[in-house]
């Protein structure tokens, strides 16, 4: 990158996720799109409220030998209600997913394509699905829609894009999916006890 400079106030970027495709401005707030040349406009970021959350953009937070900072989070309405997708680093800079959803967490991983499992389209709840030799039982089962995003993320959202979802809760352990037209992309989490949370602010 050779311009990352935000075209509507001038500040320098300075992204902490190598491969950060899209941010926000810290000093004007708006939306870019990063590519190989520079900083683009990127459109609409939604109006979010703010929500309590036990963990904040930028703040280094500990779970036991977990050690992650929130760069960046997507924020989806389901109906219901909504949750937060936060996009994580570690201290090696390797990025992961946490899902905050009226106040459960859960760190998710992606699954590679060769190791995901093979399902139909038509799965509902209730619906068996095999992974790792054990069959998880679909026990959610959704659209959800994005309404907004802050931060560093490490792809280009969009605006009101819709997808489906499933969750397979199986003990400490949960198996999702986001299914679009082009596909599907799985997730093996593991629930974190909001309580056990350790926070420090990183300079």
């Amino acid at each position: 990158m050779t311009d990352l400079s935000c075209p509507q106030c001038g500040t320098a970027q300075a992204p902490r996720f190598r491969a950060a495709k899209m941010v926000t401005c810290p000093s004007c707030g708006t939306t870019l799109f990063l590519d190989d040349q520079a900083a683009r406009l990127a459109g609409d970021q939604g109006v979010l409220h703010e929500l309590p959350a036990p963990i904040r953009l930028g703040e280094e937070f500990r779970h036991g030998p977990i050690r992650l900072t929130p760069l960046g989070f997507l924020r989806y309405d389901y109906g219901p209600g909504t949750w937060d997708e936060y996009w994580c680093i570690d201290p090696k800079g390797e990025g992961i997913w946490l899902s905050v959803d009226e106040g459960e967490m859960v760190l998710q991983a992606p699954i590679p394509d060769l190791h995901a499992p093979r399902t139909s389209p038509h799965l509902r709840l209730g619906h068996l699905i095999s992974f790792q030799g054990l069959d998880w039982a679909v026990q959610e089962w959704g659209e959800a829609r994005l309404i907004g995003w802050r931060g560093e993320l490490p792809f280009a959202a969009r605006l009101g894009e819709r997808h489906r979802y499933l969750n397979c809760a199986r003990g400490p352990r949960l198996l999702s999916a986001e299914l679009h037209e082009d596909g599907a992309r799985w997730f093996l989490g593991q629930w974190l006890d909001p309580y056990d949370i350790r926070k420090r602010t990183v300079a």
